[in-house]
């Protein structure tokens, strides 16, 4: 009996896991306010190496690319941001729409975009040559597997469901194709936006109340800021992110 005690003991202080946690829940917003703003890049923008097009080439185009790219406007504004809120208990409902990945020309399209956990992507090939897609959950400084997809066939279309554990952000690669690249970023809640060319981004219906904001890019990282949103106002919140 004193160990059967001390096992519930123990269970109860375990961490409660991703799968009991309270999950998003949709609901009406009333009196629902709005977050706006710019992300600027301020300073040099970093020089990445670029990957030679090496095979393909009737398909992929020639030349060399830059995975990855800093894309930052002439009046510093910085594009492929996600601006999101850290936690959302309860509001709006997803927007009801296919998440796909298509790969033409040797490219993911989109480059970037914010997913539902646990989404059934459909994933489409395009091209008429092979590619291999390999997600890639990042989980600090470590990077786990989601699936591996071979797709040699002109047309050919996968739906995979987003498994991540612990981590938002998915780095999407191409094993047949190295220059190939692309992200996924995973969350509970639709309290986000993605930042175009113009650096502008906007979050409506959010539930009045204090929050986390946070501003995540493929290079240049994580950034965050506090903000309160009241009853039917506005908030106004700017991130700049700058070369180490």
């Amino acid at each position: 009996m004193k160990r059967v005690a001390y096992l519930l003991v123990a269970a109860a202080l375990l961490p409660i896991s991703a799968a009991s946690a309270a999950k998003y829940k949709v609901k009406t917003v009333e009196n629902g306010g709005s977050i706006q703003g710019t992300v600027q890049f301020n300073g040099a923008v970093p020089t990445l190496p670029e990957q030679i097009i090496g095979k393909d080439n009737e398909v992929c185009g020639d030349g060399s690319v830059i995975p990855n790219p800093v894309v930052v406007g002439d009046d510093g504004a910085l594009k492929d941001v996600v601006v999101y809120l850290e936690k959302v208990g309860a509001g709006k409902a997803w927007p009801e729409k296919p998440y796909e990945i298509v790969q033409l020309k040797c490219t993911f399209e989109p480059y970037l975009q914010v997913v539902p956990k646990g989404v059934e992507l459909t994933i489409k090939n395009n091209d008429p040559v092979l590619h291999n897609v390999h997600p890639f959950e990042i989980i600090g400084d470590s990077r786990r597997t989601l699936f591996n997809l071979a797709q040699p066939k002109l047309n050919q279309v996968n739906v995979k469901k987003i498994k991540t554990r612990r981590g938002k952000a998915v780095e999407l690669a191409c094993d047949a194709h190295s220059w190939m690249a692309g992200w996924l970023y995973v969350l509970e809640h639709p309290y986000f936006a993605v930042v175009g060319p113009d650096g502008a981004y906007e979050i409506g219906d959010v539930p009045p109340g204090k929050y986390k904001l946070m501003a995540w890019h493929p290079v240049l990282g994580t950034r965050e800021q506090a903000v309160e949103v009241g009853a039917n106002g506005s908030a106004k919140i700017s991130f700049t992110f700058e070369t180490k």
